[in-house]
């Protein structure tokens, strides 16, 4: 009898707090509606979204109101639907609530997924928002990825990603540096930096052991004589002998159209000399070859043998490309393109910028990015771990000596990477330390070539060995980049495999 007694009583509790919460509903119009707008704005509801029953409850009361004027949805204004067939954004009572439901019906891990795309989607569809805009506006993500990381809830690749580029877009290191951190917190982010550690950096003495990557024990000195120099570039004067030759060529040509009598003989003959040399500088063993066959040939029906003489013989190095060379390559330089080759040294500057933990995935590093990034990880506000130290130089001079290290693995010359790029950062670092004092036991170097020859040298092997070891997924990082139409967070995934 007590049983049913309390039953009963319960029943007419329950039914009496329904019908105050329509009367509520009917009685205050506008409060109601601004409870609903509130909890439309702040994205959720107050009570736990597993708990679907006291969810449906709260909708049910939304969905009962009627509400003509415009919807506010992320705090952005909407007119109501009015129309039959719905015209874009439904607002009427009726879609909210299969909004909600629908919403609702996902779990945690979906939801805050979807949300955190959707963010990351209005800063990439927004071609205005760039660098302090971008930074502004990803504040709610970054909020978000916090609230997830409180909430052990891991996001997913696509989010991932997406967020990523969202960052790109700021052109800031400290903001990407910050959201990679939040990223490894989540779990989501498993391989950024974690190459960092190997990077060997320089011994301070030339009679200093360390252990080598293969196993065995050498000194700073020894290791160094059995590696390969860094590439040398003088792609200034190369450009410059081809626009030379080009000049003088031209000129030659014009005095033919031009009706020049008096000096086309000697243009034509100056020209005819350039065309040879050229052609003996650069094919003479092919012009060898071909001459001896045909010799040999001639031989058999009674003739003498005969065979041009050894290009060690020739005057002024000629056949060894020593007298052309130079002009050879400033052509090369000024009428090659190759996407391949681009993209090489794109995905080796980015997989090594990645794996050695550096917040910054310019596809062509060069000197002034560099010095840049190393200022700014020395300021104590921004949360970046500080560069201006031997381990960190030498991560930064691995990435910038990246792209040499793997164009000219593959090709004889270095087009599209810049080895001087490195010295130049080396440059600007002794400018820095020049006008503070206290930074010049960072900068050792300094006054000393030989230590500052080692010190490129080392991180050219470095880089090298880094390369190598990861030539899969380098590739992999290739192929996805001479596409064309990938974006960093999509070069991040084939690094994370997801």
């Amino acid at each position: 009898m007590v049983t049913m007694r309390s039953f009963l009583l319960l029943q007419l509790w329950i039914g009496f707090l329904k019908a105050s919460a329509f009367a509520a509903a009917y009685i205050f119009p506008s409060s109601a509606r601004s409870l609903r707008r509130c909890f439309q704005e702040k994205g959720t509801c107050p009570l736990p979204l597993s708990h679907s029953s006291i969810t449906s409850g709260w909708t049910a009361i939304f969905s009962s109101m009627e509400d003509t004027d415009a919807a506010t949805i992320n705090g952005e204004q909407y007119p109501a639907d009015t129309s039959a067939n719905g015209g874009g954004l439904v607002t009427t009572a009726d879609s909210r609530s299969q909004l909600f439901s629908a919403f609702s019906a996902l779990t945690a891990e979906d939801q805050y997924d979807a949300v955190l795309t959707g963010l990351c989607a209005k800063i990439l569809d927004d071609t205005t928002i760039v660098e302090r805009a971008a930074i502004e506006r990803l504040k709610d993500p970054t909020n978000l990825l916090n609230e997830m990381n409180s909430r052990r809830i891991q996001a997913s690749p696509r989010s991932m990603m997406a967020l990523i580029d969202s960052t790109v877009k700021a052109q800031d290191a400290q903001t990407m540096a910050q959201m990679l951190s939040l990223s490894v917190r989540n779990g989501s982010v498993t391989r950024y930096g974690v190459r960092q550690a190997d990077i060997l950096p320089l011994p301070l003495a030339a009679t200093s052991r360390v252990k080598c990557p293969d196993g065995s024990m050498k000194t700073r000195s020894e290791r160094l004589s059995t590696v390969a120099d860094i590439p040398f570039d003088e792609r200034g004067t190369e450009v410059k002998n081809a626009f030379g030759v080009t000049a003088v060529a031209g000129g030659c040509f014009f005095t033919d159209v031009a009706g020049m009598d008096d000096i086309a003989p000697f243009a034509n003959v100056f020209l005819s000399t350039l065309i040879v040399v050229g052609a003996l500088d650069n094919f003479y063993d092919l012009f060898k070859t071909s001459t001896s066959m045909i010799a040999k040939q001639v031989a058999k029906n009674g003739a003498a043998d005969f065979e041009l003489p050894e290009k060690d013989a020739l005057p002024f190095g000629l056949g060894s490309g020593q007298l052309t060379g130079s002009v050879v390559r400033g052509f090369a330089r000024l009428l090659t393109t190759d996407a391949e080759r681009e993209s090489l040294c794109e995905a080796s500057a980015l997989l090594t910028a990645y794996c050695t933990g550096l917040p910054c995935f310019a596809y062509r590093p060069n000197a002034l990015e560099a010095s840049v990034l190393v200022v700014e990880s020395t300021k104590n506000s921004n949360g970046m771990d500080s560069l201006l130290s031997s381990a960190g130089i030498m991560r930064v001079l691995v990435w910038l000596l990246a792209p040499v290290a793997a164009e000219s693995a593959k090709f004889p010359v270095c087009i599209v990477s810049n080895p001087r790029e490195a010295e130049s950062f080396l440059d600007r670092l002794e400018e820095f330390a020049a006008k503070d004092p206290s930074l010049a036991d960072e900068i050792f170097w300094t006054g000393n070539k030989q230590e500052r020859k080692d010190l490129l040298k080392w991180a050219y092997t470095e880089a090298d060995l880094l390369l190598r070891e990861n030539r899969k997924i380098l590739q992999e990082v290739t192929e996805r980049l001479t596409g064309g139409a990938a974006t960093v967070g999509d070069c991040i995934a084939v690094l994370e495999e997801w």
